[in-house]
Formats: C-alpha cells, structure tokens, sequence
C-alpha cells in the first residue's frame, strides 16, 4: 500500500513542478506514513465488517501515533507532519486536527489522494477493489470539496489517460473499449463496443463496471 502511494504521490508532486529531490524526499517519507497502525490492533485493521464508532476512533489515532513515531527523524523532510496531517481535508472535516484549505501541509495534501485512491482500487477485508472509473467517479462527485482542485484535477487526468485505448467491462456487461475521454466528466468518456457502435456514457446510464 505504501508503495503504491509513493507512486501515485510522486505522480502528483512531478505534475506539479517538484524537483527530484522534492519528489524522492516525498517517496522516501511516504513508505513511513503510515507506520502509526502498529499501534491500532489488527482485529480492528483488518475487521471484515463496519467499525463502530469506539473503533473509528481508535484507527484515526494512528496519525497521531505515527507522527510521534517519526517526530526526531530529520533525514527526511516533513515526514512526521505526512504521517499526523493525511486524513485532513480541504473542507475542514478530515482528522485528527480538522485543518482546513491551506492549513494543510502541501505534502499532506498531495499524499492524501493518493491514499484514498490507493484505498478504492486495492482488495479489503470487508469487500473487492473498485474499478478505477468508479473511483474517479466517486471523485468528481465529491472530491472538489475534500482535496485541493488543482492537485485532484491533475491526478484524475493523469489516472483517466492511462487507461485510454483500454477494454473494459461496462454495467450491463459488455465489453468496449475507450476510444476518447471526457475531460468534462473523466469517469464517463466515448467507448466502442466490439460490433463497431459507439457511446457516449457522459449520455448513457452505463458506466465503467471493471478494465479488462
């Protein structure tokens, strides 16, 4: 998961203009974040069913464990403040602080879309991966509010284009192939079935069920 992160986090962070030095000190700190869950038990990391509200609380101290794991190692910039600040959100309703818009750390904001998509399109305990379309749907839906526009703007771009010419599987069943995105609506660009007919999903009530 961690690894995964860094790839997407770096992803980010070179988009935006970050050196490399930036973007292999992010990596380097993103592979520590969240070291905070060894304090959590793992009946409660890896339940198969909803948490209750005692148990939420008790897996959101992992921020705060973790940034005090890592809070005398000076090797690696900013990677306490990574570790504590990745649940915030932009709107002000993420933990543990509730820090809103700029209040976040610039690293912290980069790294927490990357772990929230990491998070959808990875296998849990108490359900299947999503597709990465339905994420980005997910995202449009509600992601301007939580994550800076810019940063999650450049992030779904860049996700939704590597999927361009890809066969996937749409809600009823059929397969199709993406043969032009929808800079609009990424979740929902033009694809081709295999006899040739194309459609507009932006206009259909199909949408993107799995890449195959």
């Amino acid at each position: 998961h961690s690894f995964r992160v860094a790839e997407y986090a770096a992803m980010i962070a070179e988009k935006m203009g970050w050196d490399a030095t930036e973007i292999s000190n992010l990596k380097d700190a993103v592979y520590m974040y969240d070291v905070g869950k060894i304090g959590i038990p793992d009946a409660i990391l890896n339940k198969p069913t909803s948490l209750t509200e005692e148990e939420y609380e008790l897996i959101k101290a992992h921020t705060v464990i973790g940034a005090d794991i890592l809070k005398n190692i000076t090797i690696i910039d900013h990677v306490a403040e990574i570790a504590k600040y990745h649940h915030e959100r932009y709107d002000g309703k993420g933990y543990p602080d509730g820090l809103k818009g700029e209040e976040i750390p610039i690293a912290a904001q980069v790294v927490s879309i990357a772990d929230v998509y990491d998070a959808m399109t990875a296998a849990r305990s108490y359900r299947a991966p999503l597709c990465p379309f339905e994420v980005i749907a997910e995202f449009e839906k509600d992601g301007l509010q939580k994550y800076k526009p810019k940063y999650i703007l450049t992030f779904l771009e860049n996700i939704a284009n590597a999927y361009q010419n890809n066969r996937v599987m749409l809600s009823d069943g059929t397969s199709a192939r993406i043969v032009l995105l929808n800079h609009r609506r990424l979740s929902k660009p033009l694809v081709q079935l295999d006899d040739g007919a194309c459609i507009d999903l932006e206009k259909s009530p199909l949408y993107i069920k799995a890449i195959i």
